[in-house]
């Protein structure tokens, strides 16, 4: 059974994280001419702040359904 209570969260959170941007690391497997995997390379990436999401936010706060 869903609990709507923990998706109404999960997408708040989400929708906040979108809305101030975030950075996550992606991560990727190198690999020699011979095929032997050896390091790893790891690659901060930075996901900016939406405008779409950051409008959704302040009208929500503003409405006080947040």
């Amino acid at each position: 059974m869903i609990n709507n209570k923990e998706v109404e969260d999960k997408v708040k959170e989400a929708l906040l994280k979108r809305a101030l941007g975030y950075e996550y690391e992606e991560k990727e497997i190198l690999a020699d001419k011979s095929g032997k995997t050896g390091k790893v390379k790891i690659t901060k990436k930075h996901i900016p702040a939406d405008l779409t999401a950051i409008s959704l936010v302040i009208t929500k706060i503003q409405n006080g359904k947040w």
